[in-house]
């Protein structure tokens, strides 16, 4: 009855669009939210899909893992012992990072709590402030490069690959996420500005950042443009074959494949670097404000607290 009759029904060309289409026709109800499996199922088909693809891609993992460890349990039973009891069951049961694998899971689990007082499942909420609190982690002890070791590092000799020196440059100029980058298209470049419609806020804010077309920026986009040779291709940054490296979900595993290799093969460990270190790299040219802007955020407290002062000398 909810399929038009059909044996087989189309849900839609993207997982987010098949998603909204199932919540729709299911249409499960709070009245009907007993135990987590059925709560978990609520909010994976009302509120998930409306969250970016790679995000929904994480959560509908963490929610399987929830789901698996607490689904057959009753919403209303739970209490802050129980998430206690949970966080340090998760974070055991992690083969790396396990402090940073359990929050991840547990703020989760605070969203959907969030959302079932709202659904009227509940009617407190037993992980509010004062009843729950996650893992201190530790800060991030990845090494960020000086600028000159970065441009040091992408000397032909250190790396053959075209593409990546043309990448690591233009990382420098503007700060931008890996995902921003390889979603640069040619109808983005004109000769006044680089104009980037920023992938983290696309379907918020609607973000947009302008790079004035300077000498230094057109030769990088040049440089970009020139390979591979021979290609028709609309990215700026694109495969052998004229496709992109960002897949519709918003992940790159083939463009990270390279990177570490690149890394792996041309570089001893203490002389290693991620490709986001270079973010930070960028965060600490110019003054706070400038940088600020640069990188696309609300506020200067986001850059000081997490990018500047880190380069190292």
């Amino acid at each position: 009855d909810f399929w038009d009759g059909k044996t087989e029904f189309k849900l839609g060309v993207t997982l987010s669009e098949a998603y909204l289409e199932f919540g729709a026709r299911m249409e499960s109800t709070p009245d009907h939210i007993q135990t987590f499996t059925h709560l978990f199922d609520h909010y994976a088909v009302k509120v998930t899909p409306t969250k970016a693809p790679r995000t929904q891609i994480d959560e509908q993992r963490m929610l399987g893992k929830l789901r698996q460890m607490i689904g057959k349990n009753r919403v209303e039973s739970w209490k802050p012992k129980h998430s206690y009891k949970l966080r340090n069951k998760i974070k055991d049961t992690a083969k790396k990072s396990g402090k940073k694998f359990a929050n991840r899971h547990m703020a989760l689990l605070k969203h959907v709590f969030t959302k079932a007082v709202e659904w009227g499942v509940i009617d407190d909420h037993p992980m509010k402030a004062g009843n729950f609190k996650m893992y201190t982690e530790e800060r991030s002890k990845l090494r960020t490069p000086s600028i000159e070791e970065v441009l040091d590092s992408i000397d032909p000799y250190h790396c053959p690959n075209p593409m990546l020196r043309a990448y690591v440059k233009l990382k420098l100029i503007t700060g931008l996420r890996m995902t921003d980058i390889l979603g640069i298209t040619k109808s983005d470049i004109t000769p006044e500005h680089l104009t980037v419609v920023v992938s983290k806020t696309r379907n918020k804010t609607g973000q947009t950042l302008k790079f004035v077309m300077t000498d230094q920026l057109q030769e990088v986009i040049d440089e970009a443009n020139a390979y591979p040779a021979n290609v028709l291709s609309p990215y700026l940054f694109k495969t052998d074959k004229g496709g992109s490296y960002l897949r519709e979900d918003k992940r790159c595993d083939g463009f990270q494949t390279i990177w570490q290799y690149w890394q792996n093969n041309y570089f001893p460990p203490d002389k290693q670097y991620s490709e986001r270190s270079i973010r930070k790299t960028n965060a600490n040219v110019d003054g706070l404000e400038a940088a600020s802007e640069r990188l696309g955020h609300a506020s200067t407290a986001t850059t000081k607290k997490h990018y500047r002062d880190s380069v190292s000398t």
